[in-house]
């Protein structure tokens, strides 16, 4: 996708951690915390989020500390937001 002409950017809150804000943005852009919370991680389980996702600020904090609770990876292109690995969302680009 690097190759294609699109305004691409890709969030990569390793490199440059997230604060709580940004993750509130990201949440409400995508639609939700269903939508961008990563299931399989372990606090996710741990507290009942893949079933039932917390509201956005509780799980806007709990990314600060553990930022792989996002599903990866996080690309802006043009006004388009898309969350994690979405072949159908990539071919329509």
């Amino acid at each position: 996708m690097r190759k294609l002409p699109l305004d691409l950017t890709e969030i990569d809150y390793a490199r440059k951690p997230l604060d709580v804000t940004a993750v509130e943005t990201i949440v409400a852009r995508a639609g939700g915390v269903a939508a961008v919370i990563n299931k399989r991680h372990e606090v996710a389980k741990a507290r009942g989020w893949a079933e039932k996702p917390p509201p956005a600020k509780e799980f806007a904090k709990a990314v600060v500390t553990e930022p792989n609770l996002l599903r990866r990876p996080i690309l802006l292109v043009g006004d388009k937001l898309i969350i994690g690995f979405d072949r159908d969302a990539y071919a329509k680009l």
